[in-house]
């Protein structure tokens, strides 16, 4: 087998110098040694220590730009590809997951090849031993910017603070008397159940994203959320949508949660425009390929459930929905005693007119030095 293989060309077959044996990809040099017994792992694994021991042993290693620096014009680099020599023997590849950035320490898929099963073995052992993260205590909490691009769906994790949040005790001051309790039986639904439908109603302004971001700072422990807009959702390949989660499952045991905001498009009526979409969210949402995938969808938009194509309502499918309304002067007195703050002019009052007045410097916590409405961070001037 090993005379087999010196005797032809190493031919590169992708980015990394993979050929394939058997319909399994083995790196060049652990062909051109004869090294065929293999072990491959996806964990957190410590890629900076890892390079730090291969050293000058590298045969090849690829950064890229820091995905997770907020800061445009940084220059920091994270290593997102490494093969090279083990010092204990063996060859040694890994790749760090591009689509998977919402967890403090990204998952990558690690291969050690050597030259006899036992060898190959401990290797991995003492890799996972030491050479990996450990699960943290505790999370910070994410939500996960969806973007598609060249036929992919990439992800980039935006932080969600404090300071963009309601104190889940506060609730019913800023959303009418009721919604603590709807928020408390709904949150049951969701750790109880994998997949399913939630929309949420009402009118521009009327916290429905904030109380979105804060459910993704509540569940941090148990859930893991994704933004998309609705419009680019509607440009996506159903074929991608599913490769997509089926990876996201693998990288996190977490429950998934996608969020679609001012989803008329792919919720209304269907029609020519749009039954494709729709169909791909009846799929997701219901049957064998929801419960595959184990993906809950929270849709927000402004108009009536009765405008809503009726599949999407059914029993089982639908597990939730809220109107948000607007407050009236009582309750907008209420929660401007609460936030310290002047309440807005007029009977009727949104969220969003309470907190773009003067005066009025966070959503929830009127002590930030920033406000925030929806999914976008607003700078003071």
């Amino acid at each position: 087998m090993k005379s087999l293989f010196q005797s032809k060309p190493a031919t590169l077959t992708s980015a990394h110098g993979f050929t394939t044996l058997f319909n399994v990809e083995i790196p060049v040099p652990a062909l051109q040694r004869g090294w065929l017994h293999g072990r491959e792992f996806v964990q957190p694994w410590q890629v900076e220590r890892i390079a730090a021991r291969i050293g000058e042993r590298a045969w090849f290693s690829h950064y890229c730009r820091d995905v997770r620096e907020s800061d445009p014009d940084s220059e920091k680099f994270e290593l997102h590809a490494l093969a090279g020599f083990w010092p204990d023997g063996g060859f040694l590849e890994l790749q760090m997951h591009r689509g998977n950035q919402l967890d403090d320490h990204p998952r990558g898929n690690l291969g050690i090849y050597t030259d006899s099963p036992a060898r190959t073995e401990a290797i991995m052992a003492d890799l996972l031993a030491n050479y990996r993260h450990e699960t943290p205590a505790s999370r910070t909490a994410r939500v996960g910017m969806l973007n598609f691009a060249y036929g992919n769906l990439t992800v980039e994790r935006i932080p969600v603070t404090c300071d963009q949040t309601v104190a889940r005790e506060a609730l019913d001051l800023y959303y009418r008397e009721g919604a603590a309790a709807w928020a408390h039986a709904w949150i049951e639904t969701l750790n109880a159940r994998r997949y399913g439908l939630t929309v949420l109603t009402g009118a521009p302004g009327t916290g429905k994203t904030t109380l979105l971001r804060s459910l993704a700072h509540w569940l941090v422990q148990t859930h893991v959320f994704y933004f998309m807009p609705a419009a680019r959702f509607a440009s996506v390949e159903s074929g991608e949508i599913v490769t997509f989660w089926a990876n996201e499952n693998r990288n996190s045991k977490l429950r998934k949660v996608l969020i679609l905001e001012d989803a008329e498009s792919v919720l209304l009526r269907r029609g020519d425009d749009n039954r494709e979409k729709v169909a791909t969210l009846l799929n997701l949402t219901d049957g064998m390929l929801g419960d595959a995938l184990g993906l809950h969808v929270v849709c927000t938009l402004n108009s009536e459930l009765a405008d809503l194509d009726p599949a999407l309502l059914r029993p089982g499918r639908l597990v939730a929905h809220r109107d948000f309304e607007l407050l009236n002067r009582s309750e907008a007195r209420s929660l401007a005693e609460h936030l310290r703050v002047s309440p807005p002019a007029g009977d009727r009052v949104s969220l969003a007119e309470f907190f773009n007045q003067p005066g009025c410097a966070s959503f929830a916590r009127p002590t930030s030095a920033r406000r925030t409405m929806g999914f976008h961070t607003i700078q003071q001037t």
